[in-house]
Order: C-alpha cells, then structure tokens, then sequence
C-alpha cells in the first residue's frame, strides 16, 4: 500500500495564522509609530535689563495699554512668511512661551521702565491699576515676523494719551528691519534666530519709544511748575 502524501490543504491554516498574527505585530508597530511626536519647543522674546532697586517710586504714572497684534500673528505657533510676502508658515513644535501681545508687552515695558524712572515716570503694566494713572500708552503692531530669506520686519503704530483719556498728546510709528543669515528653513537654529531678531527690533522700539515719551510726558512736579 503506497503511503500518502500530506495534503497542501492541511498546512493552510497553520499559513494562515502565522500571517494573522504578522499582521497584528505589523500593525502594533505601526501605531506605536503614530503615538511618538517630537517635543514642543517654547521661545520667548527676550527683552531683560539691569534689575531696578528703588526706595521710592513717582507718583506721576504712565501705563502701556494692551498690545493690538494682527489676526495672523493672534496664534501660538511662530509665523514665517514665505519670499513673496503672501504665503504663510506656521510652526507647529516651535511656538511662544506666552500670548505674543503680552510677550510684547513685557519686552516694552522692561525697555520704558528706566529711562522714565530717572525722568520721573512710574511705567506701570496695563490694568494695573484703575486709577491715578496720568498717561496711557497705546501700541497697535502692524507687523512682526520674518520671511524665508532671513528679512525680520518691525511695523507698529503707537499714541499717547492724557489721564483723562480724551486727549491724545502724541502719536508716531515706528518701522525697522534685521537680515539674518538663515539658517535651515524649519530647524531650531532658524526659530532661535528668528526670535532673537525680533527681540532686537522691540528693543530698538522700546529705546526710540522712550526717548520720544521724556520729551512729551511731563512728571507731576513739572505739570505744577507750569500752571
């Protein structure tokens, strides 16, 4: 009697169960793989100085108001624009440490706070306070951001007004730029650039702003000798 062969159809599910079980190892890799991301980097604009110790502050204050920022700069994520001006990038891992509006604001106050000191003005962050304040300062960005090309813009308007609010004492604007050798479009270097750039320009801001104010905004003793 001829012995008889395995039949191939038997071996089918062993087959079968192997590829199942491949499949489902396949699988758990693949969304192990989708559940890593990379870390969120975080940057703040950098506008420190030289800590302020004084016994006594001026009792005549000026407040900076909060800081009106464009719809497309209103988001966590730092903007690039594209060369032709039009096109927008926006970083998903490299974003802001804090709203950008207050990121300004700190770096605008930190720059204001000693020149008007030592001129007699007690600089003071917006809704500091609800009264007493003699001066308020408002600052609307037009631009802040830079392109593929390593252009950084600085565009913001800004207007002074009394303590009652009705008058405005001053306005002006103020507009500069900073080239950058970029680095790689979308490294950390470029982010780091980036933002370093547009912390020089507010700086820049800040010392033109406050220079501007000392000649307008007058401190209290002042105001009486004049009347």
């Amino acid at each position: 009697m001829r012995a008889q062969s395995p039949s191939p159809l038997k071996a089918a599910p062993a087959r079968s169960g192997a590829l199942r079980c491949l499949a489902l190892c396949l699988l758990c890799l693949s969304l192990l793989g989708c559940g890593i991301s990379r870390p969120t980097d975080f940057y703040l604009l950098d506008g420190t100085s030289d800590p302020l110790s004084v016994p006594h502050m001026p009792r005549t204050t000026l407040t900076v108001e909060q800081i009106v920022l464009p719809g497309y700069l209103d988001r966590s994520g730092i903007v690039i624009r594209d060369d032709g001006g039009s096109g927008l990038n926006v970083a998903s891992f490299n974003v802001w440490g804090e709203p950008l509006e207050q990121g300004v604001h700190r770096v605008l106050v930190n720059m204001l706070t000693a020149p008007l000191l030592q001129h007699g003005i007690t600089v003071l962050p917006y809704q500091s306070a609800n009264f007493g304040i003699w001066y308020h300062l408002y600052v609307e960005v037009l631009r802040l951001d830079a392109d593929r090309s390593g252009r950084v813009v600085l565009e913001a308007r800004w207007t002074l007004v009394d303590r009652t609010g009705n008058k405005v004492l001053d306005r002006g604007s103020f507009a500069a730029e900073e080239r950058l050798n970029m680095p790689e479009f979308g490294s950390d270097s470029m982010f780091n650039a980036v933002v370093g750039a547009e912390s020089r320009l507010l700086q820049q801001m800040g010392r033109d702003l406050a220079e501007r104010l000392c000649a307008v905004a007058k401190p209290a003793a002042a105001l009486s000798d004049a009347k």
